[in-house]
């Protein structure tokens, strides 16, 4: 392109001399304002910055290969030659605007651009209107202050708007790339210094204006000023006579103001007042906020995973941008469901800890007091606040901060943001100063009142977000606020990488690592001491003596844990060994003799390493006796239970109630034999006060080894019904063997019985049989229990029931179908009680309880369809409750039953399978599908009591699944269940791909 061409439309003109050397014919390959990117045949334009200045670096363009300069003067010292090339302009920030739109083709014209302006909240909307333009199928793009990006490309953006020249080519890039919308952040010094000059936006929206960037705007007033002329010089008129339209949130005065003052089509948004999209009925909470949005009497029901008012705010502006640009409220609603989070805004990290750690750029008065506000109106317990100010920033601001923080927060901690030519302890001073003239408390960590409201000071900001993390406890919000996504913090010396998210992420992994072993832990645990590869009792050169912990995954272990060798049926961790020794691990426990089996060269390769070996006779028992004394040594109490039915459930609910006020350890999975107990206990840390763990069983004996590891506080039995008959031979004995987790309990322990239970003698007397039980309890509707439940009632969301402790009956509520699902609940509420758990926190508990996967949830699947998912095992009397939750819920006739095999039932299975056709039978529903080999008696049974064959269809898994694509209409309840080697799940994809027209 000529320069001339470039030039267009700028009031640039060219001098005699140059117009005579063609200079306005030179060809120009690319422009740019920085010097570092001139190539051959460039157009350099100086523009003089606040930092530095372009002119400066003229000469080292032309050296660059430079072929023309736009610029307002001409530097000393060029030759006659290069100051040819130079042509002048009175204003270079304005010309390099047009410059660059005729340089890229003006690729705004060809766009539906949206810009955003405000103080706070522009990212947000960006993330949303992206959401909500990607889920209406548009294909678009954003250039906003976390980056910029469109499909398949992601760039870094150190500002929250590009200079002029990025900005034309960005959006020639995502042009070429088949982006037809792009979401735009405009700052008010990209409006002050013309960089959105010759973009054409189809919509703005104004977020809000509150206090910043007054270091760079003359007051407030000129502020607002600069903020206006997007919706007043970019929103047209166009040349073909159309006009943008104006978002506004009047809820911020200057919003009104703006709104008042436009003469062009102004959308205006609220959350409080009459507007053209407001926000009526709505419900806000740590988890997020739901109600309806109104379009002019248009309602569309919303629902978001962000929290707060100003997100609410937010989520109006952008609606509001996405109705000023043709999407309709259905889509609109649709896209703001869908966004989880937005980086560095007040987003949610995910931990293991039970804490509430957000992250978020508050670096203003105003947003810091929108989140803290925001969090400390929803916090279940205490708000901890890390914050700072950045330097060479408005210093008026950092007082206010300061007194904000400390008014929201329980606890304040004051630290470095980022410093950059500033002291930070300096900028501390100052916002320091803010919090003492109010009044409030410096905490002194040394002294008992760590835990009172104040602030507390730390210059360091990795040590300030490690503190805050272990001074919390359970439900403790933990907000990191002023620097959100970045990445980086810029100081005196430079900058430096740090991300909040990664310093926080690793103060609660450190939080929940157990204690190191040293080799003396493992002698001592194991009952033999560590030896070479030779057989040498000493290993006082052994490469480590202190190890993180124990594995026996080789997959997952790392070179500072020991390697415990399982040996099963069809694998043996022994012929690993040598491959992890190859990897760094030095430390293993084997069995004994096993050294001896080892060739020349890999004993040589053990010596090299310095590994040493625990030779013991039973890998499988040491794993119990590694577990065993790290639970000893960790000051922390165990409830435990075990049951035929019910136990994880039960232990989901105990989990979420302990959880409010403990640090809680609890089952993953199922984990809960004689590997994952003990794995289980191998993960507490210093941090637990409470452990819940599962046992299971096949055979007598395995509880009572079990509870022998676990040595539990708590111990209590769900009930006792017919499962894994073939290892214990008769219901009685199933109740014996689950009576041994009575066994082993602590001193002083709390045993806890099902008063129900067919088999309760067998459980009671089990329970008094150690001196070591102080106290039975019992739960159930008898009136003996000391958790008695009673008047069990469905809900249109779950079960209610009453619960009676203490002669005190309060009413509780559990968020599914089934009626044991009460009984699981009063097994929990016993556990709490036992534990001196209040009754309070044990509804809040029960309430805060979700079904786990597989076992009785209820999934309202989006084709229509409803799944209760009871997949995750089966016994004749878990099947019998599942089949009676399918008839209450789809009623008698309707409903499919998809049923696979009970296994472990010994001598009786064929009965049991046949007794669940008779209730099959009895209860009617729609269709009966069967998988497996055992199912053939349910069929049998069924056909005895008068079933029609005609509903029953017997095959594979494919053919079930052809069936139910056939089958399921809209509203259909479907129930798919069978134990956990029949592996039923895999049926559940099937219907979830079931097109919502083909259900209906």
């Amino acid at each position: 392109m000529q320069l001339t061409e470039i030039l267009n439309t700028t009031e640039v003109v060219l001098t005699p001399d140059q117009e005579q050397a063609g200079i306005g014919d030179t060809s120009i390959s690319n422009i740019t304002c920085d010097s570092r990117q001139v190539a051959q045949g460039a157009l350099f334009i100086a523009v003089d910055g606040h930092t530095a200045d372009g002119h400066d670096y003229i000469s080292q363009a032309f050296d660059k290969g430079a072929t023309a300069v736009l610029a307002q003067k001409i530097p000393q010292g060029l030759s006659r030659e290069q100051s040819l090339h130079i042509v002048l302009s009175k204003n270079t920030r304005k010309d390099t605007a047009i410059a660059a739109a005729n340089f890229f083709g003006h690729p705004s014209k060809d766009l539906v651009l949206v810009g955003i302006t405000g103080t706070n909240g522009k990212t947000s909307i960006t993330w949303l209107l992206e959401q909500i333009y990607q889920t209406c199928g548009i294909t678009c793009g954003v250039i906003g202050t976390i980056n910029i990006r469109y499909p398949g490309i992601t760039i870094d953006n150190p500002i929250t708007t590009p200079d002029a020249v990025c900005l034309q080519k960005i959006m020639h890039d995502m042009k070429l790339a088949g982006v037809t919308h792009v979401i735009m952040e405009v700052s008010s010094h990209s409006l002050d210094q013309h960089r959105v000059d010759e973009c054409e936006f189809n919509a703005a929206v104004f977020t809000n204006l509150t206090q910043d960037h007054l270091d760079y705007h003359d007051g407030f007033e000129n502020y607002f000023a600069c903020k206006k002329t997007l919706f007043t010089e970019y929103l047209g008129p166009f040349r073909d006579g159309t006009r943008g339209k104006a978002v506004i949130n009047i809820d911020n005065a200057y919003g009104t103001r703006l709104a008042d003052s436009l003469d062009l089509p102004v959308i205006r948004v609220s959350a409080d007042h009459e507007a053209d999209i407001r926000a009526i009925n709505i419900s806000d909470d740590i988890h997020g906020l739901q109600g309806s949005l109104d379009f002019s009497g248009v309602q569309a029901p919303m629902h978001s995973r962000l929290t707060g008012r100003f997100n609410l705010e937010n989520i109006l502006c952008a609606a509001g941008a996405a109705l000023a640009t043709g999407i309709c409220p259905e889509s609109i609603a649709r896209g703001i469901a869908v966004l989880e989070r937005v980086p560095g805004r007040l987003e949610k990290l995910s931990t293991e800890l039970n804490r509430h750690i957000f992250v978020d750029y508050a670096h203003t008065p105003d947003a810091l007091e929108s989140i803290l506000k925001t969090l400390a109106g929803r916090a279940p317990a205490r708000l901890i606040t890390v914050f700072g100010c950045g330097g060479d920033r408005d210093r008026t601001k950092r007082g206010p901060m300061g007194v904000i923080a400390c008014k929201y927060s329980d606890i304040a901690i004051v630290t470095s943001d980022n410093p950059r030519t500033e002291n930070p302890d300096a900028i501390i001073d100052e916002i320091i100063d803010g919090i003492r003239a109010q009044g409030f408390k410096q905490i002194d960590l040394c002294e008992s009142n760590a835990c009172e409201k104040g602030y507390i000071r730390m210059t360091d900001r990795a040590k300030a977000l490690a503190l805050a993390v272990q001074i919390s406890t359970p439900q403790d919000i933990i907000v990191a606020a002023g620097k959100g996504h970045e990445t980086y913090q810029i100081t005196n010396a430079g900058t430096i990488h740090f991300d909040d998210k990664e310093h926080l992420t690793h103060a609660c992994t450190n939080a929940l690592t157990p204690k190191p072993w040293h080799l003396t832990d493992l002698s001592k645990a194991l009952g033999c001491d560590a030896v070479t590869v030779s057989g040498q009792k000493t290993v006082a050169d052994a490469k480590a003596t202190v190890f993180k912990g124990i594995g026996t995954d080789s997959r997952d272990i790392s070179s500072d844990m020991v390697f415990l060798a399982l040996a099963g049926d069809r694998f043996d961790g022994h012929s690993f060994i040598p491959d992890l020794a190859e990897k760094g691990v030095s430390a293993f426990v084997v069995t004994q003799g096993y050294p001896n089996t080892l060739d020349l060269n890999q004993k040589r390769l053990m010596d090299k390493t310095n590994a040493c070996f625990f030779e013991v006779p039973d890998t499988l028992a040491a794993l119990g006796h590694l577990a065993r004394y790290h639970r000893m040594r960790s000051n922390v109490k165990i409830a435990a239970l075990t049951g035929s039915n019910g136990k994880t459930s039960t232990r989901k609910m105990a989990e979420d109630i302990f959880s409010l006020h403990h640090d809680t350890l609890a089952t993953r999975g199922n984990l809960n034999n004689e590997i994952g107990l003990p794995l289980t206990l191998l993960r507490l840390a210093d941090i637990h006060e409470w452990a819940v763990v599962e046992m299971g069983m096949s055979n007598p004996g395995e509880i009572s080894r079990l509870c022998a590891i676990a040595r539990p506080d708590i111990a209590l039995v769900t009930n006792t019904h017919g499962s894994h008959m073939e290892g214990v031979g008769s219901l009685d004995n199933v109740a014996r063997a689950k009576a041994e987790i009575f066994d082993s309990l602590n001193p002083g322990g709390t045993a806890i019985i099902f008063a129900d239970d067919p088999r309760i003698e067998i459980l009671a007397r089990g329970a008094k049989k150690t001196a070591d039980t102080t106290k039975v309890m019992r739960f159930g509707t008898q009136r003996n229990s000391d958790v008695l439940l009673s008047q069990i009632n469905p809900t249109d969301h779950g079960i209610a029931f009453s619960l009676t402790m203490d002669g005190h009956t309060r009413q509780y509520t559990v968020p599914s179908p089934a009626d044991f699902m009460a009984f699981n609940a009063a097994a929990a509420a016993a556990l709490a009680k036992a534990a001196g758990i209040d009754e309070t926190d044990i509804a809040q508990g029960l309430e805060a309880f979700v079904p786990v996967q597989g076992r009785m949830h209820v999934r309202h699947l989006a084709n229509g369809l409803h799944l209760i998912d009871d997949t995750y095992n089966a016994n004749p009397c878990s099947m019998d409750q599942a089949l009676k939750v399918l008839n209450r819920m789809a009623g008698t006739n309707r409903g499919i039953a998809v049923l696979g095999d009970m296994l472990e039932l010994g001598d009786q299975t064929q009965e049991h399978h046949r007794q669940v056709g008779h209730l099959v039978a009895a209860l009617s529903p729609a269709k009966l599908l069967l998988f497996g080999t055992q199912v053939a008696q349910i069929r049998e049974g069924a056909l005895e009591k008068g079933y029609p064959e005609a509903r029953i269809v017997m095959g594979s898994k494919q053919e079930i699944g052809d069936t139910l694509k056939k089958l399921t209409k809209y509203e259909t309840w479907v129930l798919i269940k069978g134990s956990r080697g029949m592996a039923m799940e895999t049926l559940i994809p099937v219907l979830k791909k079931i097109p919502a027209e083909r259900a209906n």
